[in-house]
């Protein structure tokens, strides 16, 4: 657990930057800290602490990939590729004639070295998501017994204030 200061006015100070935030925040309003505020922890943080080196590569070539810029730098990667290769090109020498074997050799290796960065990616958001599954779960078992305990009061508060009743009439 988490312990929060706070101030005289009932902000809560964040124990990473030491900014002030408003009582009802979740996370610290500091532009460079982001800090979770509360008593739970805060899943995004530890998942990012733990990060290795070359999820850290998978995650930034998945990111590349999943954007149209991918698409447009092969376009233009193949059309400068087969131009240099197909004569278009009278000063450039043709190194990889038709049917571009060596092209078709290079992205079957890019396809390969993508595909397992991509696995590595969508294996750390699957353990992300198993991750924010149990903190949820975590949250749900404590709002049950806290409501339950709430529950057991109020009854009986409620038979307490019935027995009052019976006993004035």
């Amino acid at each position: 657990m988490i312990n929060l200061t706070t101030t005289l006015n009932g902000n809560v100070i964040c124990p990473i930057c030491h900014g002030e935030n408003p009582p009802d925040e979740m996370f610290c309003g500091n532009e460079g800290c982001h800090k979770a505020l509360g008593e739970f922890r805060y899943v995004e943080e530890e998942f990012q602490g733990q990060r290795k080196p070359l999820e850290r590569i998978a995650d930034k070539v998945s990111s590349f990939t999943s954007h149209p810029h991918f698409v447009t730098v092969h376009i233009v990667w193949f059309a400068i590729w087969i131009a240099l290769n197909s004569g278009f090109m009278a000063y450039a020498a043709n190194f990889d004639r038709y049917p571009f074997g060596l092209l078709g050799l290079l992205l079957g290796i890019e396809a390969t070295f993508i595909t397992g960065f991509l696995l590595i990616s969508q294996n750390r958001q699957a353990r992300y998501s198993e991750m924010r599954a149990a903190l949820d779960y975590e949250v749900n078992v404590r709002s049950y017994r806290k409501l339950a305990e709430l529950i057991s009061i109020v009854e009986h508060l409620n038979e307490r204030v019935a027995s009052l009743d019976r006993d004035r009439t």
